[in-house]
């Protein structure tokens, strides 16, 4: 399946399963989750994000406060529905976020 076909609510459900901490928005276009973790390390953590993303060529949109990162992602190129792609992003991101401390 190309990463710019929309999944279906069936879709997304079976794959949100995968992802704890991980929430869908009610119209089901934005995949995110708010991680919290000291200061610096967020920052640090963001960049680490970052990476990930240009490695895939898929970019969310990252929240930096104080002591938290929240990261919202969705794809552009299928209307800003979610796609393969934004849960392959969740996924990778979720599993460096216990090497930052991250919970």
């Amino acid at each position: 399946m190309p990463y710019a076909d929309p999944l279906t609510p069936e879709e997304i459900a079976a794959r949100l399963a995968d992802l704890p901490g991980w929430t869908v928005s009610a119209d089901n276009r934005t995949l995110g989750r708010t991680y919290r973790l000291p200061h610096l390390p967020a920052a640090i953590f963001a960049l680490h994000i970052a990476g990930i993303q240009d490695e895939l060529n898929h970019h969310s949109d990252l929240a930096l406060g104080y002591d938290t990162l929240a990261v919202a992602i969705t794809t552009h190129a299928a209307g800003g529905r979610l796609t393969a792609k934004d849960f392959e992003l969740a996924a990778r991101i979720a599993a460096v976020a216990d090497g930052h401390g991250a919970s």
